[in-house]
């Protein structure tokens, strides 16, 4: 974390992984909504003979994100220049990619361009032979949350492991590692009080593991997948569910945080997960 009196270059910002500044790009404006909160449209209706409205969701919806980077593209030649805005399009139009600011370079948000809007420049007397031009680049993050660039780890046994949250739920990948004797297994997650909030539960001859084996819990696609390549979905509980780490399930946002266990004794297992932000 830089010091008060360390002074942060705010003009670099990268898309999946790469400097543009590389190729000329520096924000020499704004970026718009990089660090706004949540937008939730507020669905009501009203209702004879009651006054005012009443709100027709339970949950609060989220509206996807719209980050604004308006910047100017320099080059030492018309040339080079239009070989740089081509470069531009092409990292900027690559699909879902990674986007993240100098301001906080371990945070990414996922977002896809649906916009560059390049303008052409005169050179100026002080910057005579220099070809330039402003750019504005238009980003749409439909899951709005901001994640950590790099995973988080939580190991887990008999003895929970702790799972240490962003702001947002994150959902995990859980791997289970073998061997294991018993006819199957149950994994529980708790809060960081110890009441339990949701297990997954395998069972039968498909839940035992060699030590070699494991088996991984996709609790964002809803898969199971033995290590073999086998689809274990068959052998979850009715009362099994997929679930999310929700900081809600923590004591404060700097913990103590939810927990993950087993039941079964010799068996381990590991959660990785990305912290999330609003």
């Amino acid at each position: 974390m830089a010091s008060d009196t360390t002074q942060i270059n705010f003009k670099g910002f990268w898309i999946n992984d790469f400097d543009m500044t590389r190729i000329g790009v520096v924000v020499d404006s704004v970026i718009q909504r990089h660090r706004a909160g949540l937008s939730f449209p507020d669905r009501t209706t009203s209702l004879p003979g009651r006054v005012g409205t009443i709100a027709l969701a339970r949950e609060f919806e989220s509206t996807p994100r719209r980050v604004t980077v308006q910047a100017t593209q320099t080059a030492s030649s018309r040339g080079q220049l239009l070989t740089d805005v081509m470069e531009l399009k092409r990292r900027c139009y690559a699909g879902t990619v990674e986007l993240s600011f100098a301001d906080d370079t371990d945070r990414i948000f996922l977002a896809r361009c649906d916009d560059v809007d390049v303008t052409l420049m005169a050179p100026g007397l002080p910057n005579a032979g220099i070809s330039r031009h402003t750019v504005r680049l238009s980003f749409l993050c439909q899951d709005p949350l901001i994640y950590d660039r790099f995973g988080t780890v939580a190991s887990f046994s008999t003895a929970p492991g702790e799972t240490p949250l962003g702001s947002a739920p994150s959902l995990p990948t859980v791997r289970v590692f073998g061997p294991s004797t018993g006819s199957g297994f149950t994994y529980t997650y708790k809060d960081a009080g110890g009441t339990a909030q949701a297990a997954m539960t395998l069972s039968g001859a498909a839940a035992v593991m060699s030590s070699t084996e494991s088996i991984v819990f996709d609790h964002e696609l809803s898969k199971i997948t033995h290590s073999d390549g086998s689809n274990l979905l068959s052998i979850m509980s009715s009362t099994s569910e997929f679930f999310a780490l929700d900081p809600q399930n923590a004591v404060g946002s700097t913990g103590p945080y939810p927990t993950i266990e087993i039941g079964a004794t010799g068996v381990s297992g590991e959660a990785l997960f990305k912290r999330a932000f609003l």
